[in-house]
């Protein structure tokens, strides 16, 4: 009896280093149908050409597909064993008839962008993006597998062949590898993501990103590489690329990763979170109606009995302060709504410091449903105030046009219902005869010409619908223009 009594302890304390150590033989097969451990070992960099397409699903007219796509050809140089990266990359897309062009280096903690001859420290915002890209690599996760301490969970099924799947930790990050037992070949990777210095990842908080590895190829050297990637978010293809040309060996000169040293050092990205509300450069529009500019404009109304609230863009601390401004200024006027009048991620990804607050959400009805996904995200690992509360969300959802009575100032909520202003609402003031346009009317860039003739004319259609008397326009990205100078832009493109 005490034989087996100590039998049975021992088979449950070492059960995890057991499991532990046939996930290594595991991983170590995977690296052996790669090539050889020895073989990656000699393997410095990684030189590569791919085509692929990416997805806008932030800047896109539906939040479920079909995205806005842009097409790019990349060549890339990047180390195996340290952070360093070296990439020329051209983007097509709908915004511009040519190829844009850009040219990024990472070293370690350092990097740079370059246009022509000019360089500069890249954004630490900007950087985020690559070095998630580089953890995307196939044989990074499979090498940082190797030295962490590694689990083997449960075998799953995927597309009807059963995997072995390892996990493992970095970064506080969990790292999911599906590994086909056939071929020995990392298939798939489930890596949890967390960028809160990015603004069009911050609403999602930690989500889960899924890569997919096809199109294996024997390379010179025995070597065995996807040649296929497609990375997955929120369960939407975000991205895919093809690798048209690699070299396990290139030559790199010694210059390659080299930073000037008169380059002044990366600013580190600060997180959304702490975006700064500026409201020195407030604008009144009208009485008692302002705009707060910014790259993401907030505004308020002030009516006879509270104040409602324009958008609830970029993060939950950067509306945090907008109510805050808000409280001191108008100490004995409660704030009643907000109206979120887009779906883009950005126009809302702060919406969660008002349902904390329990404050109302006007938005279109079909916007319920990626606000309360974004409201459902997981910011555990950087906790806003609705991650601490966990309040029910109010709703008022606009499927017509609904009036905000008050003998200050009213208002009149109107759905766009527009090719690209579908989930949109606009805002209109008949005492002051402004209009709030929502994101349909903007400047190319620092041009004075409108991006999306198309925009503009869903908003004249809004106010014809409507028969409204508009002299004044403002809009997410605009401050007041006349409402004439808009339509002046509309009779120029027609024939």
């Amino acid at each position: 009896m005490k034989r087996s009594i100590l039998t049975t302890l021992l088979i449950i304390l070492l059960s995890p280093a057991l499991r532990s150590q046939e996930a290594k033989q595991i991983l170590q097969s995977t690296i052996q149908a790669m090539g050889g451990l020895d073989t990656w070992k000699d393997i410095e960099y990684i030189k590569m050409t791919h085509v692929g397409h990416k997805h806008w699903m932030e800047q896109s007219e539906n939040p479920n597909g079909p995205f806005i796509t842009s097409y790019q050809v990349v060549d890339e140089l990047r180390g195996v064993w340290q952070t360093q990266l070296s990439r020329q990359e051209g983007t097509r897309q709908f915004q511009s008839a040519g190829e844009a062009k850009s040219d990024i280096m990472l070293n370690g903690d350092k990097g740079l962008m370059k246009f022509g001859e000019r360089s500069f420290p890249i954004p630490g915002a900007y950087r985020v993006n690559y070095d998630e890209w580089l953890r995307y690599a196939p044989e990074k996760l499979i090498l940082e597998g190797l030295e962490a301490t590694l689990q083997i969970e449960k075998d799953e099924v995927v597309e009807g062949t059963n995997h072995k799947v390892l996990s493992y930790t970095k970064d506080g990050l969990r790292h999911r590898l599906f590994i086909n037992p056939h071929t020995k070949l990392l298939y798939q990777a489930e890596i949890e993501s967390f960028l809160p210095q990015d603004v069009f990842n911050y609403p999602w908080g930690k989500f889960k990103t899924t890569i997919i590895y096809s199109l294996n190829w024997l390379y010179p050297g025995n070597i065995r590489y996807p040649a296929q990637w497609s990375v997955y978010k929120l369960g939407h293809l975000f991205q895919s690329i093809t690798i048209t040309s690699i070299d396990f060996h290139p030559e790199v000169p010694e210059t390659t990763f080299e930073i000037p040293a008169d380059l002044p050092p990366t600013s580190p990205a600060k997180p959304v979170e702490e975006a700064v509300l500026n409201t020195d450069g407030i604008i009144e529009v009208a009485n008692n109606i302002f705009t707060i500019p910014g790259s993401w404009y907030v505004g308020h109304i002030i009516q006879s009995d509270g104040i409602l609230v324009i958008e609830g863009p970029i993060s939950s601390g950067y509306n945090a302060q907008h109510l805050a401004y808000l409280k001191e200024k108008y100490p004995n006027k409660p704030i009643k709504a907000v109206l979120a009048t887009s779906d883009a991620w950005p126009h809302v990804g702060g919406i969660r410091e008002f349902a904390a607050q329990k404050i109302p959400v006007y938005t279109h009805r079909l916007n319920k449903e990626i606000i309360s996904r974004i409201l459902a995200a997981d910011h555990s690992p950087l906790p806003d105030t609705y991650e601490k509360s966990k309040a029910q969300p109010r709703f008022e959802l606009i499927d017509k046009p609904v009036e905000l009575n008050d003998p200050l100032n009213p208002v009149r909520i109107l759905p766009v219902d527009g090719e690209g202003g579908e989930r949109m609402i606009m805002l209109y003031f008949p005492k002051s005869k402004v209009l709030y346009a929502s994101d349909l009317v903007q400047y190319n860039g620092r041009s004075q010409s409108f991006f999306s003739p198309q925009y503009l004319t869903e908003v004249q259609a809004v106010v014809e619908r409507y028969g409204l008397d508009v002299e004044t326009l403002f809009a997410f990205h605009t401050a007041p223009i006349p409402y004439s100078e808009m339509l002046k832009s509309i009779e120029k493109i027609k024939p």
